[in-house]
């Protein structure tokens, strides 16, 4: 019965150590159940825990509307968000998009925008995901290859994979296109350090590393 449908609200970021505030302060006004997942988008949304959670209400019929702050925040992988839409489209859940304010249903009607949108806006941010990461392993081989590549942790040296799951939220953070400044704020974090792991990801910068 649709009394007792819950409308949950969806954040994920890629780690533990990373910072979900933007998203929970953005939903924090909408009436849900928040649920957070602290998981890579690669991982298929039905296999992390609050993504199985909302699987599972969907299966049993408990779920009226799903909130998220951004497409990507549903997965990076293409075929997987579009399914797990897909999913949402069969059982009537209406699927809401806070950034740009767009919902799947409109007064009980499938909005057939949505599917447009919804593809469209999770290519691109997969495109830009994959340009990143292709950016930052051409920056890297460069810089190997001077023998100039070095990861610094306070006194001591970290690897590549430490470096990056250390400052997951900044990488993230710099894929959606936020400034530095905003970004320093955000996961509270200098500017500096900003500007290091921006220049870790940038091809035209890793030399500097």
């Amino acid at each position: 019965m649709n009394s007792e449908k819950k409308v949950y609200k969806y954040a994920r970021v890629s780690t533990v150590g990373q910072n979900e505030d933007r998203q929970v302060d953005g939903l924090k006004d909408i009436k849900g159940e928040l649920v957070i997942d602290k998981y890579s988008g690669m991982m298929p949304f039905a296999e992390r825990p609050s993504g199985k959670l909302i699987i599972e209400a969907v299966r049993k019929d408990k779920i009226s509307e799903l909130v998220v702050y951004d497409f990507d925040r549903l997965g990076r992988s293409v075929p997987d968000v579009l399914n797990t839409l897909e999913l949402m489209k069969e059982n009537q859940v209406t699927v809401s998009i806070y950034k740009i304010g767009m919902k799947s249903y409109i007064d009980g009607h499938y909005n057939q925008m949505f599917d447009f949108m919804s593809a469209l806006m999770v290519l691109a941010a997969k495109m830009e995901y994959d340009r990143i990461k292709d950016r930052q392993s051409e920056g890297i081989a460069i810089a190997k290859a001077k023998g100039v590549y070095k990861l610094h942790a306070g006194k001591g040296k970290m690897t590549k994979e430490q470096y990056e799951k250390q400052h997951a939220d900044i990488i993230e953070l710099l894929g959606d296109g936020k400034s530095i400044r905003n970004i320093a704020k955000l996961v509270k974090k200098s500017t500096t350090t900003v500007q290091r792991v921006k220049k870790h990801i940038d091809t035209q910068k890793a030399c500097s590393f």
